[in-house]
């Protein structure tokens, strides 16, 4: 019997960070309620507060699920056969699309970065966040580049960090003045000498 309370109290734990997910991509922190998550999530206020204390506790979880959805769609991309290279461009491929098509997620992160600037607790949650994505980056995609004998002309973590940076950038580009398609397999091809004229062999 415990252990079906226990499932049930989960699930309407993750009910909760979907529908603030959701409901946050659409609406934006500053439009959004606690009551408004509750009702998208079907569930009374007084849920949303039985599982999370505060609204930051309620941030900082949705950035971990943001996080953990992000970085799962990443791995699928990059875990599918292919010569190294052609994994590396995938991920980065996937990368790029989840910012150009504007997935719920990110732009939740984007919202959780106007907010951590107010506030301590969600900068570090996010300077967190970054620092897992970055260690993905090495631990996946420039490990497979140390196999095929190319070594960093930089640290890992600064390439993994000028990757980051440089799709977020182009993000917010592509939010105000849209990348045509051809823009994007420059782009694309512009990222992918980057990264390699970081290595040599």
């Amino acid at each position: 019997m415990r252990r079906s309370v226990y499932k049930k109290s989960e699930d309407s734990k993750l009910q909760v960070l979907d529908a603030a997910i959701a409901t946050l991509a659409k609406r934006g922190i500053a439009d959004t309620s606690v009551q408004d998550i509750a009702n998208a999530a079907k569930l009374s206020k007084g849920s949303v507060h039985y599982h999370f204390a505060s609204k930051d506790e309620l941030y900082e979880r949705v950035l971990e699920r943001c996080c953990e959805t992000i970085e799962k769609r990443v791995v699928e991309v990059f875990e599918q056969p292919g010569a190294p290279m052609e994994r590396v461009r995938r991920a980065v491929l996937e990368m790029w699309s989840q910012r150009r098509d504007g997935l719920p997620e990110l732009q939740v992160l984007q919202e959780l970065f106007t907010l951590s600037r107010q506030n301590p607790a969600i900068r570090q949650a996010l300077a967190d966040a970054l620092k897992r994505s970055r260690k993905q980056i090495v631990d996946i995609g420039f490990a497979r580049l140390l196999e095929l004998g190319l070594k960093p002309k930089v640290g890992v973590d600064v390439a993994a960090r000028l990757l980051l940076a440089a799709l977020d950038g182009l993000s917010l580009h592509h939010a105000v003045d849209p990348i045509t398609t051809s823009e994007q397999t420059e782009m694309l091809r512009t990222l992918e000498a980057m990264m390699i004229a970081i290595f040599e062999l």
